[in-house]
């Protein structure tokens, strides 16, 4: 009877270690597939980089033209507008990256504004 209780244990610890050998089997080839994926993504990402760095640089440019091109009042509004719907994001305890998502507009409107304020006693 202790021998078959021998066998039986050992028997046990065999099995114990065999499947611990394919959980870490298993956990080891996860995470591969994981790096795999990683990488494979970051590829991707690193060659569409200079091309969304590039399109961004356009919208920019874009952007502060027609800023410039804007008259004074419209951009007054325009950053009363955005200074409002900060400050209520702000009060209303929305998430900070909101919050200066909408205060974003209102900075680039108010430096146009300080900028054509410089301009115009130099000019004159």
């Amino acid at each position: 009877m202790a021998q078959e209780e021998t066998k039986q244990s050992k028997s046990s610890t065999a099995t114990v270690e065999q499947n611990g050998r394919k959980v870490a089997d298993s956990v080891v080839s996860g995470a591969q597939d994981v790096a795999d994926m990683a990488k494979t993504t970051y590829d991707r990402a690193a060659e569409r980089l200079p091309d969304a760095v590039a399109k961004a640089q356009t919208a920019a440019g874009d952007a502060q033209r027609a800023l410039e091109r804007a008259p004074n009042q419209g951009l007054i509004v325009g950053t009363s507008f955005s200074l409002g719907l900060g400050a209520g994001l702000f009060m209303s305890g929305a998430n900070r990256l909101l919050v200066l998502l909408a205060l974003a507009p209102a900075a680039a409107m108010a430096a146009t504004l300080v900028a054509r304020e410089q301009e115009a006693p130099a000019k004159g």
